[in-house]
């Protein structure tokens, strides 16, 4: 994929100073849809949450760890589709707005979620680790197993959402990088490859040193090259940088699928080789979902069921720990995953659905017409709003 999106740097400007492909060479395409909503990127989300679920419940073979890495690329890729949207749609990005749909998207339910674990906590009299919890609630969660004042055993309930800390940080810092080279996207885009491969590298030099192992599981730094890597398919796409290859190739969705299970097979977790593997694959995969969505192999992504999960998955991510504290004549996998499914749904449409009608209202608003020449059909349509774990929903 990084060949292909490498290859054929040549740009030339708009009027506007916005650098473009070059496509008289044929060698690369866009993805389109029809609508405002991105094809299969819920079936996708439901898909990674449930793989967490019943990760954590004991299904080894669903492999957590990568549909964390999953739902990473996904957020890279919608967040910058979200931006690159608006820019299209207004001539600018609102970072104001961009935050004020960041919070209404992802605060309320979490908080509820952290608010409902603290009160279980004391009606069972069990304690609470408060600096814990103060590590979760201020999304530093996947630092603060680096102090030694927070060096307490994990708390399976809240243990998981060191993948939302991450996804924080990434909205912090993303939204101003993307604002300052908006008009230079190639350039954008190179910076994009150097830092994934900056933190290959630096992976290596951390596991070559033996440092601290939580260091290198939760710090942004060892895991954001999934995140950029969503970014780098977002702009690729926008700039008609796709590889013809990912797109019309029918194998290269399998070969992607071959070797994500493969890794699974084998155990591959190691930061060294499966972290720098998996969210390339996942981002092939990602491609032909959207290019292939009413294929045989990809058009279950958009049946009820799976689109259902998509939609409910930032809460069921946040809440299926929960079901440890089932009966455990109870605890099969049926039970434990309708249950966690149940509590999702009731977060869903209690806290998540109202906000998401007031995150609306902050939704840009095109300020001149603007059908942008580099990105073909895909910049005139808005994404299925939705983060990371691990994240989160399409509705962004």
């Amino acid at each position: 994929m990084f060949a292909g999106i490498c290859y054929h740097w040549g740009t030339v400007a708009d009027p506007a100073g916005v650098e473009i492909a070059d496509e008289s060479s044929g060698r690369n395409r866009s993805l389109s849809w029809p609508g405002k909503e991105i094809p299969s990127l819920y079936g996708i989300r439901g898909v990674a949450a449930l793989a967490v679920v019943l990760s954590h419940i004991g299904v080894s073979a669903s492999n957590g760890p990568y549909a964390v890495i999953c739902f990473f690329v996904l957020s890279g890729f919608l967040i910058t589709h979200l931006l690159l949207s608006e820019r299209d749609k207004t001539g600018d990005v609102s970072l104001r707005r961009f935050y004020l749909r960041r919070t209404l998207r992802i605060l309320p339910a979490f908080y509820c979620y952290a608010a409902v674990y603290v009160i279980l906590r004391l009606i069972d009299k069990y304690p609470v680790d408060w600096l814990f919890v103060l590590g979760r609630v201020t999304y530093t969660a996947n630092f603060t197993p680096l102090l030694p004042l927070f060096s307490g055993p994990r708390i399976p309930t809240m243990g998981h959402t060191w993948s939302l800390a991450i996804e924080e940080q990434f909205y912090l810092l993303w939204p101003f990088i993307f604002a300052a080279f908006a008009l230079k996207r190639g350039k954008l885009m190179k910076g994009l490859i150097v830092a994934i491969v900056a933190v290959w590298t630096y992976r290596w030099v951390v596991l070559s040193l033996n440092l601290n192992d939580n260091y290198i599981l939760y710090a942004f730094e060892t895991r954001a090259d999934a995140l950029a890597v969503g970014c780098l398919v977002a702009i690729a796409n926008h700039e008609n940088r796709i590889p013809r290859w990912l797109i019309d190739w029918k194998w290269v969705g399998g070969v992607a699928l071959a070797i994500i299970c493969f890794c699974s097979a084998i155990n591959l977790n190691q930061p060294r080789y499966a972290w720098a593997i998996i969210p390339l694959a996942c981002a092939v995969l990602i491609i032909r979902s959207i290019a292939h969505s009413q294929s045989r192999w990809y058009s279950w992504l958009e049946f009820r069921p799976m689109r259902a999960l998509g939609i409910i998955s930032y809460s069921l991510y946040l809440y299926h720990p929960f079901v440890i504290h089932l009966p455990p004549a109870i605890r099969t996998v049926p039970v434990e995953v309708a249950f966690a499914i149940l509590l999702a749904t009731g977060s869903y449409v209690i806290v998540e659905r109202p906000f998401l009608a007031l995150k609306d209202r902050f939704s840009p608003v095109p300020v001149r017409p603007h059908t942008s020449p580099q990105s073909g059909c895909l910049a005139e349509h808005v994404a299925a709003d939705g983060p990371v774990p691990p994240v989160p929903v399409p509705n962004t």
